[in-house]
C-alpha cells in the first residue's frame, strides 16, 4: 500500500513547485513593452482605490501550552483566553479588476499564461 502512495505523493509535491510565465508564439515580441502598455491601460481604467476595513475585537479562547520536550499532559498548563484589539487593514478595492484587465489585455495581444516546469 505504501509503495502505491509514494508516486502519488511525489507528483503532488512536484505539482506545487510549478511556475507560470507569459509566453507569446512570436519569440521576438517584447513582453516588457506589451506589459507596460497593459499596466497603463489597467491603471487608467481602474485607478487605485485605497479603503480601510476595521476588524472587530475578538476573543481567543484558552489553549494548552506545553514546554519543548513535554512528555505528558501533566507538564502542560492551560492559559487563559484573551481579547484582541480592533485592527484596521487597508486594501485596494480595484486591485482584482485591474489585474483581470491586465491579463485580458495581454491575452488580446497574443500572450498566454502557461505552466513552465
Amino acid at each position: 500500500m505504501t509503495t502505491r502512495l509514494a508516486p502519488l505523493l511525489a507528483c503532488l509535491l512536484l505539482a506545487g513547485c510549478a511556475s507560470y510565465q507569459w509566453r507569446h508564439p512570436e519569440a521576438s515580441r517584447s513582453f516588457d513593452s506589451d506589459s507596460y502598455q497593459c499596466q497603463q491601460e489597467a491603471v487608467k481604467a481602474f485607478p487605485p482605490d485605497i479603503r480601510e476595513h476595521t476588524l472587530p475585537p475578538r476573543y481567543i479562547g484558552p489553549r494548552w501550552r506545553c514546554p519543548p520536550g513535554a512528555s505528558s499532559r501533566s507538564d502542560c498548563w492551560l492559559d487563559s483566553g484573551f481579547w484582541t484589539w480592533p485592527q484596521t487593514e487597508s486594501y485596494d478595492a480595484n486591485a482584482k479588476a485591474r489585474g483581470d484587465l491586465y491579463g485580458s489585455c495581454l491575452k488580446a495581444r497574443g500572450w498566454a499564461y502557461i505552466r513552465v516546469d
